[in-house]
């Protein structure tokens, strides 16, 4: 399978057609998470107002692994990632 670049702009895509795939609806993602159904909606159409936190957390709660070709042995790499940065060196699956 041929990679693509992830942009950060993806991610709307990425979370509103996994959650779909999965069968759930925004409430009931927010229900995983812990945040209200609007919030969820936010994510799905601004990516800019997800923190890394939330976003591993909705990774997560949607069954999706993020591969980063950075050197996970080299942990201050990883620290000094952007999000930007950590999808430009992604593999999402």
């Amino acid at each position: 399978m041929a990679l693509k670049k992830v942009n950060l702009s993806d991610v709307t895509v990425l979370i509103r057609t996994r959650r779909r795939e999965l069968g759930l609806t925004q409430k009931q993602l927010g229900e995983r998470l812990g945040i209200d159904q609007r919030t969820v909606s936010s994510l799905e159409k601004n990516p800019g107002s997800i923190s890394v936190n939330r976003l591993f957390a909705v990774l997560d709660a949607l069954q999706v692994s993020l591969y980063s070709s950075t050197d996970p042995r080299d942990e201050s790499s990883l620290a000094r990632l952007t999000v930007d940065q950590l999808f430009r060196n992604a593999k999402i699956v």
